[in-house]
């Protein structure tokens, strides 16, 4: 056996486990599974191959077993928005991480924190605008007023 089969059958055998998914089910053979459950763990088996191990779609394809590459490619397009709203695919994922004692990629936590920052920055940029308009209104209501005082000194004051 292949290390890298033995590297496949142990990823299987830890999603399962986090899934509660049977590995048979997890590998397809033959017959076309779509119960909800299964397809998380596909999914999560799907990028954590291509995420981390760099294997390509034909690769993930024949692991699993689907018939084309397209399953693969749809697996891995879901990722992202499946991470990021559904909580429990967000914890069996990072739980199979830290199961395979795999650190979560740039693509998945440094893109979240850098985005969070990106609009922290933005929302201090907005605020750093508006005092600034703040503050020039305020300075030239001040330099009006001053010269209204100034008038006022001329006209009345100095006569």
């Amino acid at each position: 056996m292949k290390i890298m089969e033995k590297i496949e059958k142990n990823i299987v055998k830890i999603v399962s486990g986090i899934t509660n998914v049977p590995e048979d089910m997890i590998i397809r053979n033959k017959r076309a599974t779509r119960h909800a459950n299964v397809v998380v763990a596909r999914q999560i088996l799907s990028n954590i191959l291509w995420r981390n191990f760099n294997y390509t779609n034909h690769m993930i394809r024949d692991v699993i077993g689907y018939k084309n590459h397209a399953s693969v490619v749809h697996l891995r397009n879901t990722h992202e928005f499946d991470y990021k709203y559904n909580k429990t695919y967000k914890r069996f994922y990072d739980q199979s991480m830290d199961e395979l004692g795999l650190y979560i990629n740039d693509k998945d936590s440094d893109a979240k924190k850098n985005l969070d920052m990106k609009n922290k920055l933005e929302e201090k940029t907005k605020d750093i605008e508006r005092y600034r308009n703040l503050w020039m209104h305020e300075k030239s209501e001040r330099e009006r007023i001053q010269g209204m005082l100034t008038t006022f000194k001329k006209k009345y004051m100095l006569k």
